[in-house]
């Protein structure tokens, strides 16, 4: 639905992220694919009892500081 938007990359997440039910009290699908997105992509990430999900990406070479 969303392919011929841009920028498709962010679309694509978008989309994804948005077929996953999510309502108030009941966020573990979305805590669980953020967790695997995190794991794949070999990214630190923290995720607590409330399935808030913190994701750490390191910066890009250069702009460190």
């Amino acid at each position: 639905m969303l392919e011929n938007l841009q920028p498709k990359g962010f679309f694509k997440w978008f989309e994804a992220l948005t077929r996953i039910p999510h309502g108030s009290g009941h966020e573990g699908q979305m805590a669980a694919f953020l967790e695997n997105f995190a794991k794949e992509r070999n990214l630190e990430y923290l995720r607590d009892e409330w399935n808030n999900v913190l994701i750490r990406v390191p910066a890009t070479p250069g702009y460190e500081n």
